[in-house]
């Protein structure tokens, strides 16, 4: 008896040869939750460029302070909605060292900045036991990592999240390490920090990493790098067709017009006193943002923890800040402190782009079936189906099965299948799809009559 999986149907004795493999299926979508930050503070430590976080990183490691530090507040208030934050750091410089003669090793901060001056290594002699030697790394007065060696494993010395070890000179070594009595410090020093400038940088960043939502929350309000933000963001959907939104502050009188940017006009008090001003809370809306998925509205939607607006707004205010596009936090009569409105900065309304264009909603269902669509035709179509009515049959039949799994969940209304065409292009490689929609959008008005009999 013969069998097994075959690859060519080459096979000589006769048997079943029965390959089992799993239908493609629609991959979860890799952006939702992914805010990429900005703000533009020096941290004087830590990799230049992206760095990853989420709520359980290493944040004194990476960035040189704990979460619950001043500067880290942006990063915080992202992390109350979103899953994954990739933080642009800007930190550039020298990295500080320390290389003494009466040590076998020399030390390294891992990150340039200031910061590497802070950390100490402290080599402590064992007074019951001489070749047991007991070496500390400090960052500050905290001790960040604790090792044991002794005189004539020297080579033993591990680097860590801080410092990077290097053993100079073996053959010396336990001679150096015998000779050292009591405890010994020994400070890092020669850190410098030489800010990245924003501008060189932030293009490049958003067109090479994945996210769907991007925020220069933390920056000044009247600061420059917010409309560039916005210019990139627009450039990135119309000309890659990479659809993704940015959340920045927002100005009376500085209208960005465009479904794809949402600006934010104040922020909120939280419980314990501490004042957000409309760039900081508009990390956190970038962060709730993008974990929103095409069925998710921000509006009524609850500030963790907050107790007031900062400031809080007038009746007319909100009214006039909501009629020009901008987020606006309102405190409510039960004590909690909610997003009036999840809409965007979109004020000028056309055929092209309509009054529902306004809507964050909308844009989050439209931006889902496009970028969704996108990946299916890149990763299943493309070079791999023939251009032919079956082909096409077959990618219209793909887009049927996902604008469904909408309806079902409540992103779009109404689907007709015959509202989606999949036909030749201009090109023999080309097809031409067309597509109509009607997302659903969330209940935010009741309007009531109660009659009195």
């Amino acid at each position: 008896m013969a069998g097994g999986i075959w690859t060519t149907q080459n096979k000589v004795r006769p048997g079943a040869y029965i390959n089992t493999i799993g239908a493609p299926q629609a991959k979860a979508d890799a952006t939702s939750g992914r805010v990429l930050l900005v703000n533009g503070v020096q941290l004087d430590w830590g990799p230049q460029g992206i760095v990853e976080l989420d709520s359980g990183s290493d944040f004194q490691a990476l960035l040189g302070a704990p979460l619950s530090d001043s500067k880290l507040v942006t990063i915080r208030e992202a992390l109350r909605g979103a899953v994954t934050v990739l933080y642009l750091n800007l930190n550039g410089g020298k990295t500080a060292t320390i290389s003494d003669e009466a040590l076998p090793w020399n030390f390294t901060a891992n990150y340039a900045g200031t910061k590497g001056n802070e950390l100490t290594v402290a080599v402590t002699k064992d007074a019951a036991d001489e070749t047991r030697l007991t070496v500390q790394f400090l960052y500050g007065t905290a001790i960040v990592d604790e090792q044991v060696i002794h005189t004539t494993t020297a080579a033993g010395l591990k680097s860590n999240d801080f410092v990077t070890v290097k053993l100079t000179d073996e053959s010396s070594a336990q001679t150096k390490l015998e000779a050292l009595a009591g405890k010994t410090t020994y400070k890092l020093a020669g850190g410098v920090t030489t800010p990245v400038d924003v501008t060189e940088v932030l293009s490049d960043t958003l067109a090479t990493k994945t996210f769907n939502v991007a925020t220069t929350a933390g920056y000044p309000v009247d600061s420059n790098v917010h409309a560039l933000l916005a210019q990139l963001i627009e450039d990135l959907r119309d000309n890659e067709g990479y659809k993704v939104t940015a959340v920045v502050p927002g100005v009376e009188g500085l209208d960005y017009d465009h479904e794809a940017i949402t600006a934010v006009i104040n922020g909120v008090e939280l419980t314990d006193g501490e004042k957000l001003d409309a760039t900081t809370a508009a990390a956190y809306v970038a962060g709730v943002a993008s974990a929103a998925g095409a069925t998710g509205s921000l509006t009524y939607v609850a500030y963790p923890d907050a107790v007031d607006a900062n400031p809080r707004l007038t009746n007319e205010a909100t009214i006039r800040n909501l009629a020009n596009g901008y987020i606006v936090f309102t405190a409510r009569r039960d004590g909690s402190v909610v997003v009036e409105q999840d809409i965007n900065t979109l004020t000028t309304f056309t055929e092209a782009k309509p009054k529902d264009f306004h809507k964050n909603r909308t844009i989050r269902t439209l931006d889902a079936i496009a970028n969704d669509t996108q990946d299916v035709f890149e990763s299943q179509f493309i070079g791999k189906v023939n251009n032919d009515s079956t082909g096409r049959d077959l990618f219209k039949a793909n887009r049927v099965a996902y604008l469904r799994t909408l309806e079902t969940a409540g992103a779009i209304g109404s689907f007709d299948p015959s509202d989606l065409t999949v036909e030749p292009g201009d090109d023999k490689d080309s097809i031409l799809v067309t597509l109509g929609i009607t997302p659903v959008d969330a209940m935010e008005k009741l309007y009531m009559t109660i009659t009195v009999y």
